[in-house]
This record gives structure tokens, sequence and C-alpha cells, in this order.
């Protein structure tokens, strides 16, 4: 049994603050209980009451005799935390909290306790409705009272959830469950999307947060609905840049709160959305008909221009629209000789004449077509009863075979026509463009599978990753990540000028001269950094105009020598780095390294660790990725070796959390391996 079973299906209900008064909050549950005709046990506790809308009420929850699996708080703040106590204490196992304002860290701990659940506070309340069980105040419930269906929702906001459930239930959907989690003392989303995932009649979940405090835990459960095989749609509002200020490092400016929440979704396997309408068309578009198994999509349409649309929707979705063979076409043209285009297919208004010429172009389109979504663009042709006498016939029997495929038409229909259609498996919009998105992200479920895992290897393993404090200058860097198998030009530090020659000559010519200091983080900037240093008099020269530079530029800053390193040409500079992110933890990003980090910003994000393979599907999805497989004659760089250096940076930045940040910028490509030019830590403080 799942931990929130209790909580979305008890056999008693204790309401406590019932009120004989259906409009206020106390009253509302009662209401809608009776409404639903709940088989549950309703105890009412009102001690000025006997009868509560015509239910036994109890002075007291002592008074009450049996046990009592759930109970309802709707009282004044300043009862709530001595009632949820006694709650606890009678042995109850799910509460709900509608007071808002309340501190409930000690009822938490004492419920963490005694294995009790609690929902709040500042909940909406719940609605199950399978089991007719309607533990909610929610006003959406007085004009759009649900079918039971398919669709559960897990919502932090009461008003943006039951806004979607009002929307979605005027559009016909159906739903198995409906839950508010408001402040999450205890109960979050992420919980509820891990009751949903095992539950019998909830075929998609749907998803709004406003934040998040344990983003493992969320992706964790999303991965455990689409183990079920259950899509989840998510929206979160607020795009915050307040992870980008977290850390010291570029990696972190680059990654940002937002950012690294759709890569967490990507890992996931979810589709990430941005509006309720969008909530409302994809999850209509999957409540009518079959799921899409790819993102391949056709397109057929009686208008160039609509079919140009659609494509353009399609490329923004992220579908593909697989061509007809050239043979198919041809046979097409036999039927309308007018008819244009291998996908989208423009039938062309010649069609007019006899309409049923429209499905056995689809049909033809989609016989061997490798898509699993079609789009019928019908205009205006539902709405003339001529025209539609010809065509519903050989449109439904279309239907008919291709069962598995998803079936949109778009056109203005009318709500009878609309409604014949859905019986048939048909989504119906007016508007192609947001029937083309509505399908992308059903599709994106069969396109964004979760992986196995988002630890990569094993805590014992990683273990060994761990390093020590005392990390904030560049050769204690260094020396600490090539200790963990991190390449690195070959370089010597030097506190003495006198010194410098020496070591010039042992890591050889050209050389880089850096800056050694714990208070400098980006030494180019305060003129740190010197590059093509060819001999023994120029490095003396860099290091005098170096020393003032850094001097005038950082008049504080603490100095303990020079780098002198190898300075290595050829290959593509990337960076790679991680950085803590308070939500989701260590993060891992790959992108254009060098002078190109802050003006090509092509960087892609992971949650750490990252294995090989993982770290090389990263590499390829940037716009640079063509400069690492060879380009105008340029030989490839040694992808193996660079995707092992950004999945050891992310064993590291996995092992050891209290880290801010690590950053290697640039990390030279090469064909013969990767190396990094530039390395810093970011310890915090």
């Amino acid at each position: 049994m799942h931990p929130l079973s209790t909580l979305f299906d008890p056999r008693s209900l204790a309401i406590l603050g019932a009120s004989n008064d259906p409009n206020k909050v106390g009253g509302r549950p009662l209401a809608f209980l009776l409404k639903a005709q709940w088989p549950g046990r309703i105890l009412p506790v009102n001690p000025g009451a006997a009868l509560v809308q015509g239910v036994a009420a109890y002075p007291s929850l002592e008074a009450i005799e049996g046990s009592i699996d759930a109970a309802i708080i709707a009282l004044p703040a300043a009862q709530v935390v001595s009632a949820a106590k006694a709650c606890i204490e009678r042995g109850i196992k799910a509460l709900q909290i509608f007071s808002a304002d309340i501190d409930l860290g000690e009822v938490v701990e004492l419920a963490g306790r005694s294995g009790v659940k609690v929902l709040g506070p500042n909940s909406l309340g719940l609605f199950n409705v399978h089991s007719a069980y309607f533990a909610t105040f929610a006003t959406a419930l007085d004009g759009a009272w649900p079918s039971a269906g398919s669709i559960g929702v897990a919502t932090q906001s009461g008003a943006v959830g039951s806004y979607f459930f009002g929307m979605a239930q005027a559009r016909g959907l159906a739903f198995s469950h409906f839950v508010a989690t408001g402040n999450e003392a205890d109960v979050d989303v992420a919980d509820c999307i891990d009751f949903l995932a095992q539950d019998a009649n909830t075929r998609m979940i749907v998803a709004a947060i406003e934040g998040c405090q344990d983003g493992r835990k969320l992706i964790d459960a999303i991965r455990h609905a689409r183990s079920f095989g259950k899509p989840v749609l998510l929206m979160k509002v607020g795009v915050s840049s307040a992870g980008a200020q977290a850390a010291a490092t570029h990696t972190g400016s680059l990654a940002g709160e937002d950012r690294v929440f759709d890569a967490a979704l990507i890992q996931a396997g979810a589709k990430r959305l941005f509006s309720l309408e969008a909530l409302v068309d994809a999850a209509y578009v999957a409540s009518v008909g079959p799921m899409p198994s790819n993102d391949g999509l056709m397109v057929i349409t009686t208008s160039g221009g609509v079919g140009v649309l659609s494509a353009d929707a399609a490329e923004l979705g992220g579908m593909g629209l697989p061509q007809i063979s050239q043979d198919t076409a041809a046979a097409i043209k036999q039927l309308v000789p007018l008819a244009d285009g291998l996908n989208p297919v423009d039938t062309s208004a010649a069609i007019l004449g006899d309409l049923s010429v429209f499905a056995r172009i689809s049909d033809l389109a989609l016989r061997k077509s490798e898509a699993s979504s079609v789009l019928l663009y019908l205009a205006h042709i539902p709405r003339n009863p001529q025209h539609w006498s010809q065509l519903e016939a050989p449109l439904l029997a279309l239907r008919e075979s291709y069962p598995a495929m998803a079936f949109v038409a778009v056109g203005l229909a009318g709500d009878t026509i609309t409604k014949r259609l859905e019986a048939q498996g048909f989504a119906v919009f007016t508007d192609p463009s947001r029937a083309v998105l509505a399908l992308a992200a059903c599709a994106a479920g069969a396109r964004l599978q979760p992986e196995e895992s988002l630890s990569g290897e094993n805590t014992e393993s990683l273990a060994s990753r761990r390093l020590g404090p005392g990390l904030n200058t560049e050769p204690m860097a260094r020396a600490a990540l090539e200790s963990q198998g991190i390449s690195f030009a070959p370089q010597q530090t030097i506190v003495r000028v006198e010194d410098a020659l020496q070591a010039a000559s042992s890591v050889g010519y050209p050389l880089v001269l850096k800056i050694v200091s714990p208070d400098i983080a980006h030494k180019s900037e305060a003129g740190g950094v010197k590059l093509g240093i060819t001999s023994d008099h120029a490095l003396l020269d860099a290091i005098e105009v170096m020393q003032a530079s850094v001097k005038q530029a950082h008049p504080q800053a603490r100095t303990e020598g020079f780098l002198l390193a190898r300075q290595l040409t050829g290959g593509v500079e990337m960076l790679v780095g991680a950085h803590h992110d308070p939500v989701f933890g260590p993060v891992i990003t790959v992108g254009a390294g060098g002078v190109n980090t802050e003006v090509l910003r092509d960087t892609c994000l992971h949650l750490a660790p990252v294995t090989p393979a993982q770290a090389k599907v990263m590499l390829q999805s940037l716009r640079i990725a063509p400069l690492l497989s060879g380009f105008r004659g340029t030989a490839p760089v040694d992808i193996e070796a660079l995707a092992r250096t950004v999945a050891r940076v992310s064993e590291i930045a996995w092992a050891n959390p209290q880290l801010r940040g690590i950053e290697l910028n640039p990390v030279l490509a090469t064909a013969y391996g990767a190396y990094a030019l530039d390395a810093l830590i970011d310890e915090g403080v």
C-alpha cells in the first residue's frame, strides 16, 4: 500500500470545524461528500451543533467512537497545532490542513514519528473521483463536477490547479484524482506524483508547481510514473536567476535555476509546458485517443498555407514530418492532379466535388508512413451539411484503419460534430498550431525516455572522488583534480621570480604565465594571464608587467606566485564545469569554452553524475558539435577522452556536495586527448 493511500481513499473522515453553511470552508467538503454520496463514515466535529448538514456531529474528537482514518482541519490558525496533535495521538493517519499562515514544524515532526501524512497548510484539499471522495473546499466544483476518468492532477497552488480543472472539465476531460498541496509542510507534489504513478485509475499525470525544495525527489517521482508508462505534463511558473547568482564560476552563471529545471525534466522523461491552455490541450489529446509513439507527424490539408503553419509549429514543438514516397505522391496525383507536397500533403480545393477523396488521399499518405500522429485540416467542411455528409463516414473509417495513431481534426466543427468525432477518437481543434503543439507535448513522452539512474556509480565507488579543503588556488585545484584522473597541460608553480627560468626550461616554450591568488577567480580580467611567451626575456618582462597589472586591479588580493604552463595549440576549446544547485544538487555543464564561453553561451546541462555515454550525448547536442567531429579539414577530436573528462568532473561534483563550483575553462579537446588549461574550484564561504 502506498504511504498516501489513506490520504486519498480513507474509510472514515473527521471534519474539525465542520459547518452547517455549505459555503464556508468547513462546510464545503461535507456538502461535496454528501452530493457525491461517499460511502465512507463522515464525522463532523462541531461543539455547537448536534447535526451538521443533516449528519450527526460530535462535540470533540474524543467523543467519536471507533477508529478514524483521516481528518480535515478547518479551524482558526491558533487552534490548528493542538488539533493536529490530538488527531495524531488519536491514531489518525492522514491530515489535511485547510488553514493558512501556520508553522507546522512540530506537528510534522510528530507525524513523521507516527507514520502520519500531513497535507498543507493552506491546502485546497483533494478529491478521488472513482471513490466519490471529495475532501476539498474548491469553488471550481460548484460549476464543474468531474466525471470519472484517467487524468490525475497534482498542484501546489489551489487556485492554479482548480482553474486548470475547470478549463479541462469544460473541454470534456475526465479525472481520477485532484490534489493541491499548498505550503507543503510534509506531503509535496512529488509525493502525489509517486502515488498517481501506481494508481490503477490514472493514465496521465498533470502537475503544476511554483518551486521545489527537493529536486531529486521530484525527478525520481516522475521517473517512477514513466516506469508505469504514464506521461507527465508539468508546468512550472517563475524563471529565476537566483541559481546563477549562487556561484562565482561561469558555469553557475550560465546555468541558472530554470535551465537546470529544464535539464532535470528531460532526464526524468517529462514534458514541461508553459501555460494552462497548453496543459489542457495536451491532456485533451491524450484523453481522446492513443498517445503518439514517436515524434513523426503527417499533415494532410486542404490549404497550402495551413500546411506551412503546421510545419512551423511542428519544428517549434520538436516534431518531424516524415515524407511520403514519390510513388505515393504519384498515386495521390492520380486522384487529384492539383495535390502537392510530400508532407504536408496539400489536397487543394479540387476535392470539393467529392470530399470522400480527402479520406482516400489520407489513407494513401498514412499507409506506409513512419508517423504516429496525423493532423487533418478540414477548414469549414464540418459546417456545410452537404460537404460533411460526403466526408464523415470515410473519415471515421480512416480512423478505424489506423487505431494506434493519434488523430487530430482541425476545423470549425460545432459542438455536435465535435462530440461525434471525439467519440471516435479524434481530438478536435480550431487552431492548427495549437493542435500540433498539443500533439508534440504528447509525443515528447515517446522521445523523452527517463534515464535509468541519476546517480551513476554507486555511492561507495563515488566516495573515492572526495576532495579535501584548501583548493582555492589554481595549483591546488589542479593537484586535486589531477589526482582524480583529469589531464592537464605540463606546468609548474613558482613562488620566487628567480625560479622562473628554471621552471620554464622544465615546462618548455611556448608557455602561458598566470598569477596565483586565492582572491582572484578570473585572472584574465585582472591582467593575470599572458599567452604566447617564447623566450626567457619575454617571460621576465611578462612577470613584471603582470605584477603591476594585478596590483592595480586588485590591490588587496593575496598573491602566492606564478604558474607556468605549456601552451598547447590546435583542437577545440571547451568548458567543463559543475555547480551546486540549491534544488537539484550537483549539476554538470559542458559547452563552448575559452573566449567563446560568454559570447556563444552554447552549453548543455545534466544532473550529476553522468556516464561517459551520457557525456557524449551532451556534447553532441551543442551547436559547436560539428567542430568536435572535424570541420573543413580539421582533425576530429578525441571525443572519448573529452567525454571521460566530463564524466569524471561530474563524479567529483557528486562526491563533494560541499563545493559550490568546479570549472575547467578551457579544456582543449584535441585529436590526441583532452587537457585542462585552467582550473577553478569554488569552495564557497
